[in-house]
């Protein structure tokens, strides 16, 4: 792994994408990026093939996303011709809905200056039912489906404590698993009972914007002895859900050579991992020689769907003051990605045929983004979607597809003019940022909260970077001469950016 964060991610080729002409545009712009204006002009369109499904898995349980990001998401998806947002929003550390059979609500909680619920005994923010409207009306509107994911029988903490809030502890110990606090008792009629209660809360708020239901099965502890018990799981809760006109997906833990002729072949698979990525290599072949591969389970006949966990995870990091992660995600999947990739970097098992799988999607994990902005990681990921969804949808016209890659990935992308995105309220004071040695255009993120903050940084490029500056950004009269370079120092409420001279200012 390189560029710290692999499961992080740049606006650098959100441009690549969208230029690549995979997709017939919709008629505004597709995110303001000069790059994809670029790239739209360069590229004619090329055959895409209409009946692969790619988006988004979210993570607003462990970072939470207000609806207009949310919202924002919505329209990097559309704008690249994706089909769904997948909405991972409960875990251990955050149930993100309001619900009733929670006893989370609206009417309960307070608001911050943002009008984000705060649910006053968990301290922890949620989506309201009003809130959650709004993101169903605006996703049906953009013909982005949906996807709700209600994670069991692992990651259940969150709602453990709300219901021990609720009903008491004494309830929460009947339905939790008798060998880890963490998880379900999915051999208990009773915790199934209250699943299925959730579930059907869940399902009547998103309503005809979702044809599909997650119902999680990840990371949870079982032998192959015991497996059986979570394919009986599996399975009632796929027979439950499609009562309610739903198809059910679930993550490929659990699936196991011993076990798979049991599985509702109806179900379909969110294969994120061959073996979990476990810290013990002996685990990793352990688990990967009782697990199915994503190719057998597509001999087997059922529908998959690639979320590999190394080209196609995203983990912003707080701190993370740059895009340039992210922007180093992009460049990988373009030149090193295709949707036949599916265990982890390795192309030797790569599925020989595209057409067998059903599509694709970013995952963006929120275990580690701390205070970075959810706007801020909405931008810093839109290349990185958006290059995602493009290869997929391109995946059967290969051959003209890595023609038009080749010329876009020849001399690390010499010929883009790329975005690069920096968070203010993400840089330390005296921060020194030297960009890369490309073309490229930068904006700062989170300026209306700088007041809040007095900091110097450096801004190091070369006459192929420009910077665009809001004009409350006041030149002033000091220039200083740092490691052979005149810098300009600019002022904005007492804040200092002294930037290269040779990068030029351009208007927002």
């Amino acid at each position: 792994m390189s560029d710290s964060s692999r499961k992080a991610r740049n606006p650098l080729i959100l441009a690549i994408l969208i230029g690549l002409g995979f997709h017939s545009f919709p008629a505004q712009a597709a995110e303001d990026d000069n790059a994809i204006l670029q790239l739209r002009q360069a590229f004619q369109p090329t055959e895409s093939t209409p009946n692969k499904e790619t988006g988004l898995a979210l993570d607003i349980a462990r970072h939470f996303y207000p609806a207009e990001v949310i919202k924002a998401f919505i329209d990097t998806i559309y704008n690249a011709g994706g089909t769904f947002l997948h909405l991972h929003f409960s875990d251990h550390e955050n149930y993100a809905l309001e619900s009733a059979v929670l006893n989370q609500r609206a009417e309960n909680a307070t608001q911050d200056k943002y009008g984000v619920y705060i649910n006053p005994k968990t301290h922890k923010p949620f989506l309201s039912y009003a809130q959650l409207k709004d993101i169903i009306d605006y996703a049906k509107s953009k013909n982005v489906e949906l996807i709700p994911e209600l994670d069991s029988p692992n990651h259940m903490t969150a709602i453990f404590d709300l219901l021990e809030k609720e009903r008491g502890k004494p309830y929460v110990q009947t339905i939790r698993s008798k060998w880890t606090e963490e998880e379900i008792d999915i051999t208990n009629p009773d915790s199934i009972a209250f699943i299925k209660s959730l579930i059907t809360e869940v399902v009547d708020i998103f309503g005809d914007s979702s044809r599909h239901f997650h119902i999680g099965g990840d990371e949870f502890g079982y032998g192959v002895d015991n497996n059986h018990e979570f394919i009986n799981y599996a399975n009632t809760l796929a027979k439950f859900l499609q009562e309610k006109g739903l198809k059910t997906r679930i993550w490929n833990d659990g699936l196991i050579k011993a076990t798979i002729n049991q599985l509702n072949p109806e179900i379909q698979i969110t294969y994120w991992s061959y073996d979990g990525n476990p810290q013990d290599e002996r685990e990793a072949q352990r688990r990967r020689k009782i697990r199915m591969s994503l190719p057998e389970l597509i001999e087997r006949g059922f529908s998959v769907l690639n979320y590999n966990a190394y080209y196609l995870y995203f983990t912003p990091e707080e701190g993370a003051a740059t895009s340039h992660d992210s922007n180093f995600a992009t460049r990988d999947v373009l030149k090193n990605w295709d949707l036949t990739i599916w265990d982890e970097q390795n192309p030797q098992n790569k599925v020989k045929d595209p057409h067998k799988i059903m599509g694709s999607a970013l995952s963006i994990w929120g275990e580690h983004a701390g205070s970075l902005q959810s706007d801020s990681i909405q931008k810093y990921t839109a290349p990185l979607l958006t290059a995602i969804i493009y290869k997929t949808k391109a995946a059967d016209n290969r051959a003209e597809t890595n023609r038009r890659l080749r010329l876009l990935t020849e001399n690390d992308f010499a010929s883009l003019n790329s975005t690069t995105y920096i968070d203010l309220l993400q840089l330390k004071n005296n921060a020194f940022i030297a960009l890369k040695n490309n073309r490229q255009t930068v904006r700062l993120l989170q300026e209306n909260k700088l007041p809040e903050r007095k900091i110097t940084f450096w801004l190091n490029g070369s006459d192929k970077q420009k910077i665009q500056l809001n004009p409350h950004w006041r030149k002033t009269d000091n220039i200083q001469r740092r490691d052979g370079r005149d810098y300009q120092a600019y002022d904005y409420q007492g804040n200092t950016l002294w930037l290269d001279k040779t990068i030029e200012i351009s208007a927002p």
